[in-house]
């Protein structure tokens, strides 16, 4: 693997230079950068995989939704349309994407949840159709700069950290480090809940000048697939087969280790929206496991595609088991996040 991600360096040059310019031009402002009439957060990263920017999503939705009326927009990624779109209860992951669907149907309307892979284009249909919108928040565009977004917050995994990655294709990087320039806030995720306050210190110090924060993951009661509810897991659970399309399930994975001994995973690509083989896959690999009380455990996100009848209705009678996850940040963090966010949104909203 090593010598292949040298033998891409190459190609990582020439990506880094493309980047690198197109960064410049809208540094520049020889490219321009539309600017919104309200407060626009980003939430992004600068490596591909899952970073954990939907739940830090939710979490600024929860901060703010109930003094400020909340819209969010992104890419819908994976959805078979395209332009803009408003993500209702009953849309299709297939339609808007599994992200927008799992929002929408955690917030309902307390929340406008939007899709446009023009993300423009798609706060100015917002502010048309419901100029009473107070802020927008943006997940997944730390690279679209045709949008200036008035707060950056850039969201690093700890466990695999940007400064030491490299650009694709040798690396994971979507543009340089050096974008880390951009941000207003860092914010580095699924840490360790008791990370100690000496190693965040030498994480700081990488990034003088800029608020840095540690957000680490928890994990909600599990729900059934069959009825949406809290159920906890069988008294006598003998083993788990976890069933993952996220980009990175490595911390649920620990958590079900912490809950059986017996795990087992059927594993596919981010975003997948799922078929029937799929499916087949899947129920081969749990009539396979040896012991008899067993169940399938699935993210909150794959359950998104999950949910459409033509897919359901083949695993309807499996024992599926879905684990919501949300954010959290140790004391001091947490004050300092709610501040500087609130701040941004109060010295920017609109004027009346």
């Amino acid at each position: 693997m090593k010598s292949l991600r040298i033998l891409l360096l190459p190609f990582s040059l020439l990506y880094g230079v493309i980047t690198w310019i197109r960064n410049v031009l809208y540094d520049w402002k020889i490219l321009p950068s539309y600017t919104a009439e309200l407060p626009v957060i980003c939430i992004g990263n600068l490596r591909v995989g899952g970073t954990g920017k939907t739940p830090h999503t939710e979490y600024l939705i929860r901060l703010l939704k109930n003094d400020y009326r909340v819209a969010t927009l992104s890419r819908g990624y994976g959805r078979s349309t395209t332009g803009f779109a408003e993500v209702t209860g009953s849309s299709l992951a297939s339609e808007v994407g599994d992200e927008p669907l799992q929002l929408k149907k955690k917030f309902g309307e307390e929340v406008l949840v939007c899709v446009d892979e023009d993300r423009k284009h798609g706060i100015q249909q917002i502010l048309g159709a419901h100029p009473e919108r107070d802020i927008i928040l943006l997940d997944d565009a730390y690279q679209h700069r045709a949008v200036k977004a008035g707060l950056n917050i850039l969201l690093s995994d700890y466990s695999a950290p940007f400064y030491s990655d490299y650009l694709l294709p040798a690396g994971n990087l979507r543009e340089s480090r050096s974008g880390v320039s951009r941000a207003d806030v860092v914010i580095f995720t699924k840490c360790p809940p008791d990370l100690e306050e000496r190693k965040k210190e030498i994480i700081r110090k990488r990034f003088p000048g800029k608020t840095v924060l540690f957000s680490y993951l928890t994990y909600a009661s599990p729900r059934l697939l069959s009825d949406l509810q809290e159920h906890p897991f069988p008294a006598d659970l003998s083993g788990i087969l976890l069933l993952s399309g996220i980009a990175n399930n490595a911390p649920l994975k620990a958590w079900l280790e912490k809950q059986t001994t017996q795990l087992q995973v059927c594993e596919f690509p981010d975003h997948r929206n799922f078929s029937a083989s799929d499916m087949d896959k899947m129920r081969a690999a749990f009539e396979s496991m040896s012991e008899k009380n067993n169940i399938i455990v699935t993210s909150e996100k794959d359950t998104m595609r999950l949910l459409p009848p033509p897919i359901y209705q083949l695993i309807a009678k499996l024992p599926i088991y879905y684990v919501p996850i949300y954010i959290e940040f140790s004391e001091a963090d947490r004050e300092q996040f709610h501040h500087l966010t609130r701040r941004y949104v109060e010295e920017n909203k609109k004027r009346s």
